[in-house]
């Protein structure tokens, strides 16, 4: 019986250190509030989640000693005339991802997505195009979109794409599957009034 005894008082601090641990994570409310845990968690972060620059493919490790960092994501899953990165900020969740879509040698269109912790929001906060070093946006944008083939519809499609299949969908597929695109916990998605209308 004493033996019996001291292997559960054994297990005890080991099980409660499980349990501290468990309860953070389980604290997270939403997807964006894993991803920044995954970097920003401390120590133990790792047994709980996989780090999120390993999830994106960026083989740049995290500088401890840095406030902040621009990570791109691998070419296996954003590739080809696409690229998207995101800087992320040393103790805040509040992460930026800028996408850029090229159309031609000179010209690409671009998109900035950003997540506000105290407003459990991920939103979308510029959309413009780039020609040279001259910037468009709103109805000049479309109306220069319009030479290519592309128009408001083509923006709403890249815009949820970055969001649902290369931002939020490589954490769950790469990093937790505990918050889907169904249920996001208490974050709120936004896009831009100009592809909303």
């Amino acid at each position: 019986m004493k033996k019996h005894f001291k292997k559960i008082l054994w297990l005890i601090p080991i099980l409660l250190f499980c349990l501290y641990w468990l309860g953070i994570y389980l604290s997270l409310k939403n997807p964006m509030e894993e991803i920044n845990y995954s970097e920003n968690g401390g120590m133990m972060r790792n047994m709980i989640v996989k780090p999120y620059t390993q999830t994106i493919g960026s083989e740049v490790p995290w500088k401890e000693d840095e406030g902040f960092q621009t990570f791109p994501y691998s070419d296996k899953i954003v590739g080809g005339k696409e690229h998207l990165a995101v800087t992320m900020f040393r103790g805040t969740a509040d992460w930026f991802y800028l996408y850029k879509y090229k159309l031609d040698e000179n010209t690409s269109v671009n998109l900035i997505f950003e997540y506000k912790a105290s407003k459990k929001i991920f939103y979308q906060s510029d959309l413009y195009l780039t020609i040279d070093e001259t910037s468009y946006e709103g109805q000049q944008l479309l109306d220069q979109l319009a030479a290519y083939g592309k128009d408001r519809t083509w923006l709403k499609k890249q815009s949820k794409k970055v969001v649902e299949q290369y931002i939020l969908g490589t954490w769950f597929r790469n990093g937790s599957s505990r918050y889907s695109l169904k249920h996001l916990g208490d974050m709120k998605i936004e896009y831009d009034k100009l592809i909303d209308e």
